[in-house]
């Protein structure tokens, strides 16, 4: 059985895993972001404490000296979690005062803006910054460089401070979305489930159409199904009544087969068995015809609703039915004109329709007029949309008060009341050619006899 899947999960699992993945590239947006706006802050502290060092550096007697000022130390010792370092190194690189490992950029030139890095120093990550200060004291001129470095721990915390303040009202943000994606789908969905819950309560013989309010982007659907549900009723109606008119008509000949039974079981004179034995022949016949057209029309009924409509030649179909006459019968069926023999003729529908069509009109007049030939004449109209096909016998014809009754099932002409029959020929001739939107006309032939025309849509 294959997997199942839920709508209702992919959209919501979708919606989550968008939500995660915005959620992800807006922590490591945050984060970055907080990280440098931590670095800015505390650089412009580096950087004062860097230049109120370079603002002390004098010159006494053609030497550098420096003395600390109190406002430099108290900006780097303005955060307790972390740790300040600085130096001060002459034009030649060599140490004033301050760490001599301390971390120092090579500058391609001088410059006396402040510049910042990081480095690792003492086994710690800081952050570094450095100025420059041309200092004039003559052949020792040149520029005097001010490190001052500190520790990150202030600028960690700083950055994770402004991360959880900025990120956690967009965690709740996220999770209150997705209690409002659940709920906005549990509300969606509540229309499906009482649409369901009204199937479930059906019994499987109401096919009544759903009344149940659904939204538009499933009305189609509902509309759909109520379709469906109309042609399966109107197949089981057909079903039915057939059903009904099967028992109905059945009763006869089977209650006069089985009341001849019983006779003929009693009977001793040979001659008069064999009249029983042909009565109860004859009612079996009867019997077997209904039952062979009554399934016709069933077979018409389901190709009607379950047929593609494939394309077929109906000159092709009506000569296999032909084919399938006895040898005098075929003999006695012509196309009047030989020359219908090298067209097309295409239809559309189920080519068993066609069959039944072919097969109960042929029936029918080699039948009522069996002293004479069928002729058949297979035509395109001539504006060339319709396909008309005429089956003209010499039988006694069907007065014209009688042609709309006789195309009703079980109903019989007045004048054929001598040939046996069961009134159902005609009637799936016409549920046939309806069903492949045509239509079927009785007409009187001129001479004496009935035409019998079909006009069908020409395929294209």
């Amino acid at each position: 059985m294959p997997k199942q899947t839920s709508i209702k999960r992919d959209i919501l699992f979708g919606a989550i895993s968008l939500l995660a993945i915005l959620g992800v590239g807006l922590f490591l947006y945050v984060r970055n972001f907080s990280q440098n706006a931590a670095d800015i802050a505390f650089d412009r502290v580096l950087a004062a404490s860097a230049l109120s060092i370079a603002d002390s550096i004098r010159v006494e007697d053609g030497n550098l000296t420096v003395e600390l000022p109190l406002a430099a130390m108290e900006i780097l010792g303005a955060a307790r979690e972390t740790r300040a370092f600085y130096a001060v190194r002459a034009p030649d690189h060599s140490l004033i005062t301050g760490y001599a490992d301390l971390p120092d950029p090579k500058l391609d030139a001088p410059d006396p803006k402040p510049h910042f890095f990081d480095a690792i120093y003492s086994n710690s990550p800081v952050r570094v910054g450095t100025v420059r200060r041309y200092m004039d004291f003559g052949e020792k001129s040149g520029w005097v460089g001010v490190t001052v470095a500190e520790t990150r721990e202030a600028r960690t915390q700083l950055a994770t401070l402004i991360l959880r303040n900025s990120f956690a009202p967009m965690a709740v943000a996220g999770l209150i979305i997705c209690l409002l994606i659940s709920t906005g789908l549990n509300r969606a969905w509540a229309p499906l489930v009482a649409l369901e819950t009204e199937l479930s309560k059906r019994t499987s013989a109401d096919l009544t159409p759903i009344r149940t309010p659904v939204p538009k982007e499933v009305a189609s659907l509902v509309s759909s199904l109520n379709e469906f549900m109309q042609r399966l009723n109107g197949v089981l109606n057909t079903l039915r009544g057939i059903a009904v008119e099967t028992t109905h008509e059945m009763r006869t000949p089977l209650a006069s087969i089985r009341a001849l039974a019983e006779v003929a079981a009693s009977e001793s004179d040979p001659r008069l068995l064999r009249g029983y034995v042909r009565r109860i022949l004859a009612n079996a016949v009867d019997a077997t015809r209904i039952v062979n057209q009554l399934l016709a029309e069933a077979a018409i009924a389901h190709h009607i609703e379950t047929s593609t409509n494939p394309h077929c030649d109906f000159l092709e179909l009506y000569l296999q039915a032909v084919e399938r006459l006895p040898t005098v019968n075929m003999q006695r069926c012509r196309l009047t004109d030989l020359s219908t023999a090298h067209e097309d003729f295409p239809v559309c529908g189920s080519p068993l329709v066609f069959r039944e069509l072919i097969d109960n009109l042929l029936d029918n007049a080699l039948k009522y007029a069996p002293d004479s030939a069928v002729d058949i004449d297979l035509r395109t109209s001539t504006d060339g949309s319709a396909i008309e096909f005429d089956v003209a016998d010499r039988g006694p014809g069907i007065p014209d008060p009688e042609k709309t009754l006789v195309l009703e099932r079980f109903q019989r002409g007045s004048t054929g009341t001598s040939v046996a029959g069961t009134g159902l020929g005609l009637n799936i001739a016409k549920s046939a050619a309806l069903a492949a939107g045509g239509e079927l006309s009785l007409l009187d032939r001129p001479g004496g006899g009935l035409i019998v025309r079909v006009v069908l849509p020409r395929a294209a």
